[in-house]
């Protein structure tokens, strides 16, 4: 297989985009203003996790499109990529245990809570903010599972049907849970499924916008540009309808905007040339290490300073870098440090 060209510029977003994360978990603003911090959250912050779909998806069918038989070859792909992040996700969730069982003992521990756990493992995630891995997984799986038998444009279809679907879970939450009748149907599905967020209605979407950047002829920088602008603009309105309307929660994520904003983002950032340094290999492990492992720092931080989160959201980001730039810099001499990456 040829030498894969590399992008910088995604390496940089990666990087921001794990930044972003921080702040939804930490509320930077939130002592200064909490209509403003929820604002925040729900414009540029809500890009950063799709983002990470769509990079994610475009890397792996930039790989297939590039084999020579893409159905045998593909799944073999597809089968190691979903061995890597299931085997980075175990490790995190292992980590991570502590913190669950600190928080079962809290809230007391049942058969019923255990059971809940075994469901948010495979759907949700094991802990709270590690939901993307399964729901990237999970997305991956019915995206190539579609894609294979019916082709690309039917799969695309496929996908927005699901996350219309969930943006009305999503979104109207509010309204489900105060009308009757409707209220039993939405209490169902949350003891069930929990939430839209997932791998079912929330990752497909954008799974696919990453396998169009790979394979469909892109707009021109400029287009992209446009087009972003535009997008973002059009989310910063719809959020602020939805804040009108009584119904944007923190909880609100499956925003329509998304789609057109990510897809521009996605396809602008691949035509932006920066010259490739070995600093941008690091950014790009930096952000997935800052991604999993800030909530190491920030449950600490919250509980020890609840009044100032500026300056948990900044510490947060500070222990989270100093501790990606350790393990990138010890993983030669401790290669099985790769696994926490």
């Amino acid at each position: 297989m040829a030498k894969l060209r590399q992008y910088p510029a995604i390496d940089i977003a990666k990087y921001i985009g794990a930044m972003l994360v921080v702040a939804i978990h930490t509320f930077p603003f939130e002592d200064i203003s909490p209509s403003f911090n929820l604002f925040f959250i729900s414009t540029i912050c809500r890009l950063a996790v799709p983002f990470f779909f769509v990079c994610s998806s475009f890397f792996l069918f930039r790989k297939i499109n590039k084999t020579k038989n893409q159905a045998e070859d593909g799944n073999a792909l597809v089968m190691e990529w979903l061995k890597r992040l299931g085997t980075l996700y175990l490790v995190w969730t292992v980590i991570y245990l502590p913190y669950t069982i600190w928080n079962y003992s809290q809230a007391g521990f049942s058969l019923m809570s255990l059971l809940g756990w075994i469901r948010d493992f495979f759907l949700n995630g094991s802990y709270y903010h590690l939901w993307f891995l399964p729901a990237l997984m999970l997305g991956m799986v019915i995206v190539w599972t579609i894609y294979r038998k019916k082709g690309f444009v039917y799969t695309l279809e496929v996908s927005l049907v699901l996350y219309l679907v969930g943006y009305l879970i999503n979104i109207y939450a509010p309204i489900w849970e105060s009308l009757p009748g409707v209220y039993v149907v939405y209490g169902f599905f949350t003891k069930t499924l929990v939430t839209a967020r997932d791998g079912i209605f929330f990752a497909p979407i954008f799974v696919c916008l990453g396998a169009a950047a790979a394979k469909l002829r892109r707009p021109n920088l400029k287009s992209c540009a446009l087009g972003f602008a535009i997008s973002f603009i059009c989310l910063i309105l719809e959020v602020t309808l939805y804040s009108a309307l009584g119904v944007l929660t923190d909880k609100s994520c499956m925003f329509l905007s998304l789609i057109p904003s990510l897809y521009f983002l996605m396809n602008m950032l691949l035509q932006i040339r920066v010259p490739n340094q070995p600093m941008y290999k690091s950014m790009r492990q930096e952000s997935t290490l800052i991604y999993v492992s800030h909530i190491l720092f920030a449950r600490l931080l919250l509980l020890m300073l609840p009044q100032v989160h500026l300056v948990v959201y900044l510490a947060t980001l500070a222990c989270s870098q100093i501790f990606a730039s350790t393990i990138i810099r010890l993983k030669p001499k401790y290669p099985w440090l790769h696994w926490l990456m």
